[in-house]
């Protein structure tokens, strides 16, 4: 226990103490995966825009069509 307990310690003040450098570091080991990631969603954001646009197409035809179809003939 008394292993653990100093390990945490020391472990607290580590990050305290050199916190900010760890910080910098992996924010500048990072800066290609974030940008790899922002990339990706703005991808997936796009065909799924895509997609919803041609998905609206295709419900506005087939109600359309459906509302031709029952729609009774209009005579004059």
């Amino acid at each position: 226990m008394f292993r653990f307990v100093f390990g945490a310690l020391i472990g607290g003040f580590a990050v305290w103490y050199w916190g900010e450098e760890i910080r910098a570091y992996t924010e500048s080991r990072t800066v290609g995966v974030r940008r790899s990631a922002a990339d990706a969603i703005r991808s997936v954001g796009k065909k799924a825009e895509d997609v919803l646009d041609r998905t609206k197409e295709h419900v506005s035809a087939v109600s359309q069509s459906g509302q031709d179809a029952i729609r009774p003939p209009q005579h004059h």
